[in-house]
């Protein structure tokens, strides 16, 4: 089975010895949680859950389950129903999240247009920054960006600490162009609508600054098709440095954000987040393989362990699956 290392409760720089191999195997003993027994019996009853789901490999390790626990208020229902539908949402729009061995997501990394910081903001919470100056329309789709999402989040839901705090989102809006209207299509702000609203973290706030005269246009055409969860999370701080430290503080950022963090990122370190832990991530991709297939990876993947026999679909939810179908970015409610 392929192991997960995961950051239990640290800092997001952790040392080794402050992490832990978290496995997927279903009798893995749940070792976040050893001295709350009622924990224990949720992790266990949703693990079991996930692993009837279908005939295809699950990650069910007690830090992924957790993710989902933590925002359902450790409701066990409530957080299956939550993976049922971002596993729909994921079969349906294969595109729209990471599918690829990490490698060769390099260049994409180095635009620099999606980052999280390595230090946390007072709160606890990881800052998450998204430059959409920074993307260039000639050459990137929009599912390039809902990857880059998907990596920087998978790094960040990994550790106990960002599901207890939360992330801080910041965007910046300067160099924002005509050129980006194209993304904002009804499809695409159903799907990416749909993907926030899945995402499994109780606590996250998005911070807006340096708006303009097409920002605000682009507000108008994406704000009526968010759902109220996210617009009552969304400030706008325009260049307003003193109002955004209120909640990210200045020393963690660099002087363009009115910060004492120097003059700019240090992206080496930021980028070695991800790009130290390739393997890591490249095991990921073998879940949601279906029997007979093969993971889309082709370069650190462990074996895939077959939960049916003879290919046949396993758990009551699979022949209920059987009769319904996926279209566009369908969601069950």
């Amino acid at each position: 089975m392929p192991e997960i290392k995961a950051v239990a409760k640290s800092a997001p720089n952790a040392r080794k010895d402050q992490t832990e191999d978290v496995t997927s195997a279903g009798d893995a003993p749940v070792t976040l949680f050893a001295d709350q027994p009622e924990r224990v019996r949720k992790i266990n009853e949703l693990r079991k859950l996930i692993q009837n789901y279908d005939d295809c490999e699950r990650r069910s390790d007690e830090l992924f389950l957790c993710r989902f626990l933590y925002c359902c208020d450790w409701d066990v229902q409530e957080a299956f129903g939550r993976i049922v539908k971002l596993i729909k949402l994921k079969e349906a729009n294969p595109e729209w999240f990471f599918h690829k061995p990490i490698a060769t997501y390099s260049e994409l990394l180095n635009r620099n247009v999606k980052f999280a910081l390595d230090r946390r903001d007072r709160r606890g919470r990881r800052v998450f920054i998204t430059r959409l100056g920074a993307i260039d329309f000639s050459s990137m789709a929009v599912t390039d960006l809902a990857n880059l999402d998907d990596i920087w989040f998978e790094l960040m839901l990994n550790e106990l600490e960002t599901l207890e705090s939360g992330v801080t989102c910041l965007i910046d809006m300067s160099g924002y162009s005509l050129k980006s209207f194209r993304f904002l299509t009804p499809q695409n702000i159903r799907i990416g609508s749909a993907k926030t609203d899945l995402l499994p973290l109780k606590n996250i706030e998005f911070h807006v600054v340096n708006s303009s005269v097409f920002m605000n246009a682009a507000i108008a055409i994406l704000y009526p098709m968010l759902s109220k969860k996210i617009k009552d999370q969304v400030r706008f701080h325009y260049s307003n440095w003193a109002s955004l430290h209120e909640y990210i503080p200045a020393d963690i950022l660099p002087a363009e954000y009115g910060g004492t963090a120097g003059k700019t990122f240090d992206f080496q370190t930021i980028h070695g987040q991800v790009l130290d832990r390739a393997n890591d991530f490249d095991r990921l991709l073998t879940y949601g393989v279906r029997d007979g297939s093969a993971p889309t990876a082709t370069a650190a993947t462990a074996p895939i362990v077959s939960k049916g026999k003879g290919g046949k679909a396993k758990g009551k939810h699979r022949e209920a699956e059987k009769k319904k179908s996926l279209v566009g970015c369908t969601v069950e409610e």
